[in-house]
């Protein structure tokens, strides 16, 4: 037998600004969103698009805003745990998702326009921190597939298309934030709607290591193992804008529609890696030319209703269903329902449940594309995720104190490349929230 040649290829290096167009995959990445916020918030299940009154609900419905009646200002610090099934390990962070400042300016009138109220506030969307390592069998190789899509760059893998083992280590980090203007107005306490600037800055590093391995060979190539090696550094920014109402035609009901924009930015991707081959054939190619591309990103568009049904002073139950919809990633449903519960003045306990999926039984295909010069040929599909939360907190005079629980469960497939069997993820994460606010007397 032929000396062995360690063969590594270095198939695709983008350092450049602006340089790849904006691929499925990373819609997908920088779509994901979490139910988090004020501890309210989270303790609601985030179904509070019909009842407003805390900034985290203004973000969903802008039209929340208009239930203020006095200046407030608001913070939260969040601590997260979890642990994944796919020998993920363990990852715990703390940090201050959300922050946020009302201005309530009461007109005077006692009928039409009552309060015109402004909010600037920060939220935490998303947080990638993570890292998952999958170990799977037979399977379509990942050379074969590259082989057949670059073409003639002649990149070496084994001729049998199946291996007999493989692996796959994924670290990601970043997160997505939102900086977001409002306004709302009060309409005779009947109507409350508002319109809402938001800025989005996304941040995501992933790197992935993913090695198959052969034991059949033949007289033409012999290979022992493919392996891709991938980094993505992605980042930008973007803007969209939100409009909501709440209608309460009586006392004890209230109706909530919101709709926010698909966002308009740019986003930075940088990517490298490498593919290598043990084998005794060597193989050698050019790199395809790297030019620059204008690189748009666009979020996907939202639509949240609601309708929540009040119980005398004591009680809220609400119901919500939201909607996330773009053309390049899988339409996403949610349903939500909270409740709050008032015993005695100054007192609420709030507990919610909420379950986000596609309703699909088939997993969407994301399929390399050579021309846009990529390596990372992995993806992840969010199956179903469900929260199970819950609150209680204390509202005074001059300040206000909450904290809550959330257990969130995920179930993901993630997929080497677009021909992989899935390695399925199921992460569970635990999350106490702690929020504390301030606000004038009225």
């Amino acid at each position: 037998m032929r000396r062995l040649s360690y063969i590594a290829l270095s198939v695709c290096t983008l350092c450049s600004v602006l340089c790849t167009p904006v691929s499925a995959q990373d819609y997908v990445r920088l779509s994901e969103r979490t139910i988090m916020g004020t501890a309210r918030y989270v303790g609601m299940g985030g179904a509070m698009t019909a009842i407003g009154g805390d900034p985290s609900a203004v973000l969903d419905n802008t039209g929340g805003l208009g239930l203020y009646r006095r200046t407030e200002t608001t913070l939260t610090f969040d601590y997260a745990y979890s642990k994944a099934t796919s020998n993920a390990g363990r990852l715990s962070f703390f940090m201050a998702p959300q922050a946020s400042v009302v201005f309530s300016m009461p007109t005077g009138r006692t009928e039409g326009v009552l309060f015109h109220n402004f909010m600037l506030s920060y939220s935490r969307q998303h947080t990638f921190n993570r890292s998952m390592r999958f170990e799977g069998g037979a399977m379509p190789s990942m050379g074969a597939l590259f082989a057949e899509a670059e073409g003639n760059m002649g990149i070496p893998f084994c001729a049998d298309r199946y291996n007999t083992d493989n692996y796959l280590k994924l670290s990601e980090g970043g997160s997505v934030n939102e900086y977001a203007f409002d306004w709302a107005m009060n309409v005779s306490d009947r109507i409350y709607w508002g319109l809402g600037l938001r800025i989005h800055s996304f941040s995501l590093t992933s790197e992935a290591d993913y090695i198959e391995y052969f034991d059949e060979v033949n007289v033409q190539q012999q290979a022992y193992y493919n392996r891709n090696r991938s980094t993505v550094m992605l980042n930008g920014a973007a803007c969209s804008f939100s409009t909501g109402l709440i209608a309460r035609p009586a006392s004890w009901l209230r109706f909530g529609l919101a709709l926010q924009t698909p966002s308009f930015g740019a986003v930075n991707i940088i990517t490298e890696g490498t593919f290598d081959a043990q084998t005794d054939t060597l193989l050698w190619s050019d790199a395809p030319r790297l030019t620059d591309h204008p690189s748009d990103f666009h979020m996907p568009f939202r639509l949240s209703t609601s309708v929540a049904f009040q119980i005398t002073h004591y009680a809220l139950i609400s119901l919500q269903y939201d909607l996330r919809t773009f053309k390049k990633i899988p339409t996403m449903h949610s349903l939500r329902a909270g409740v709050e519960i008032v015993p005695v003045g100054g007192i609420y306990i709030n507990l919610g449940y909420a379950y986000e999926s596609t309703f699909k039984n088939s997993d969407p295909v994301f399929s390399i594309d050579p021309t846009l010069n990529r390596q990372d040929a992995y993806y992840q599909y969010t199956r179903w995720q469900q929260y199970i939360s819950g609150a209680v907190g204390y509202r005074g005079r001059h300040f206000f104190i909450q904290a809550a629980y959330q257990y969130h469960h995920t179930r993901k497939n993630v997929y080497a490349h677009e021909q992989a069997i899935p390695y399925h993820l199921n992460d569970d994460a635990h999350r106490v929230v702690f929020t504390i606010g301030w606000h004038r007397s009225r």
